[in-house]
Parts: C-alpha cells; structure tokens; sequence
C-alpha cells in the first residue's frame, strides 16, 4: 500500500532527527562532574561525571584532568597566610586565622564543571603555557580533552 506525501514526509523529519540526535549525542562540550581525587601538586583531578547515560549507567571516571587556576589560587593564598595570621593573633590576641575556611575549596568530593576543549590537547604544555601546537590526533570535542573551570558550592566558611 502506497504512503501518502505526509506520511513519507513526516518518516523523512523523524529519521533526520534521530540522525541529527545521534551525531549531537556524541559531542561533548560541558559536564558537571564529582572530584573523585585531587593532587594539589600538579593540579590535576579525577573526576566522574554526574550524568548518567540515557539506560542509567554510570559514566567511566576521567583521569588526570588538568584544573584552572581559579579554582585553587584561594586555597594556596590562604594556606600561605594562615601561618601570619596565627603570629598576629597570637601578638594581638585575635582569632582570624580560625576564621579562614576549614576546607580547601579544590578537594576531592566537591562539584566541579568541566569543559571539553574542541581539539586533542595531548601535545599541549598546559598551564599557562601559550605554546602553539600541532594535535595528536584528530580527536574531537572528546572527554579526554576535559579541564576543570569551576567547582560548584561551597562557602567562605567550610570552603
């Protein structure tokens, strides 16, 4: 039996929308995620992102994730100024260095957003290194090319 100009019309819509949702399902560009472990030497993380897959599995943890600079500059700034503010208050009698955060604000178990840069940043120096660099692969909009930009939450206080 023959389809009529709509009904063939509206399979075409469908069909190219399941298209479009297949190729636009499988960039990534931004996630928020769960710090599963943090070095505070070399400023990398590993992360699990929060969003389950559309049949509720879980996602694979990230590794090595590089960290932006804002979101741990507050944790070694405070960290080098505990120790003064402690002879200041032990000279004046204050208690401003029990005022600072009691927590890091970069640590494992805090939320963080991760962006994916659009290219492979394997041979890229990081940091801030503005190096021009040739990809290692063709390697697109790809988890593995994740950084940390901000972490979620949190407060002066408790960090």
């Amino acid at each position: 039996m023959a389809q009529s100009q709509n009904e063939e019309r509206d399979m075409w819509y469908k069909a190219t929308r399941k298209f479009m949702h297949g190729i636009v399902a499988g960039i990534q560009c931004a996630f928020p995620a769960k710090v599963i472990k943090y070095d505070n030497a070399t400023h990398k993380a590993d992360i699990l992102p929060l969003a389950n897959s559309s049949n509720g599995d879980t996602s694979a943890q990230y590794l090595d994730i590089p960290v932006s600079e804002n979101c741990y500059i507050q944790d070694e700034i405070l960290e080098r100024l505990k120790p003064e503010l402690a002879k200041v208050d032990a000279h004046v009698g204050s208690n401003l260095a029990e005022k600072l955060p009691k927590r890091r604000l970069m640590r494992a178990g805090v939320p963080v957003v991760a962006v994916v840069l659009d290219r492979d940043n394997d041979n890229w120096e990081g940091g801030r290194a503005v190096n021009n660099y040739v990809p290692n692969s063709s390697r697109l909009h790809d988890a593995n090319d994740a950084i940390i930009i901000g972490v979620l939450g949190g407060d002066a206080k408790n960090g």
